[in-house]
């Protein structure tokens, strides 16, 4: 039987937890990578096959040409493992926009959360990679894997993303990080929704800490090009601009 002090302890260490798993979801959210075109209309997928890490980028970029921003509904449903009677449901919306930033809302949160609602990044921001990360290439059969190590050391000693040779989707991402023990995994579901490739599906699973948990985010009911909330501008300060 948990007394009062032994349950307020997992309950403050829940809300910086799930404030994580929303940043590691927003990293990806939205994978629907534009490339600049202004068309406002769905081309289709490139067909040259990349043979280095520039190829690659630029596949996962050259995505949903004329995607400018959208509006999702969005659940996030994140179970800990570690105390698995905080098991927060959250609803709300996300936004995108382009070239990566994304926006979560979600207005009713538990109070344990302390006053967590919103929460924006762009972590997983294709057009970022070459900046960032020291990059190599491993080709596998279905995939492309992109081994990118932070070219200023960080929490993060390497990020991991799997790219499908077919589509371009950045299917999986596998942080490690240089505490050995810790890792962050999220696998994305993709679907053609209305002519746009987009995330439909998220996996997070988190080890960081000695915290575990599993967070699964959902998303439906697309609105292409809408007006979005304008995400906070990007730190002029090279050595900040990789953070978010």
């Amino acid at each position: 039987m948990w007394n009062r002090d032994q349950l307020r302890a997992p309950r403050r260490l829940l809300a910086p937890l799930v404030a994580c798993c929303l940043i590691v979801v927003i990293a990806a959210a939205g994978w629907a990578q534009p490339s600049t075109s202004s068309s406002t209309a769905p081309t289709a997928r490139p067909t040259v096959t990349p043979l280095d890490v520039n190829s690659v980028v630029d596949l996962v970029l050259n995505r949903n040409a004329g995607l400018r921003s959208y509006q999702a509904h969005a659940v996030l449903d994140v179970r800990q493992v570690t105390f698995p009677f905080l098991h927060p449901v959250l609803d709300g919306h996300l936004y995108y926009t382009s070239p990566g930033y994304a926006v979560y809302d979600f207005p009713h949160t538990p109070s344990y959360m302390q006053g967590i609602t919103k929460v924006e990044g762009a972590v997983g921001m294709a057009s970022r990679w070459r900046h960032c990360y020291n990059i190599t290439l491993e080709v596998q059969p279905n995939a492309y894997l992109l081994h990118m190590v932070p070219k200023i050391r960080g929490e993060v000693a390497q990020m991991d993303v799997s790219v499908d040779k077919k589509s371009g989707n950045p299917t999986l991402f596998n942080w490690t990080y240089h505490d050995n023990t810790d890792t962050v995994r999220l696998a994305q579901s993709f679907a053609m929704v209305n002519g746009y490739d987009v995330v439909t599906s998220q996996q997070a699973d988190f080890d960081k800490h000695h915290i575990r948990a599993t967070g699964v985010g959902t998303f439906d009911q697309f609105r292409y090009n809408v007006p979005v909330p304008t995400p906070t501008p990007t730190p002029s300060d090279p050595l900040h601009q990789c953070d978010n």
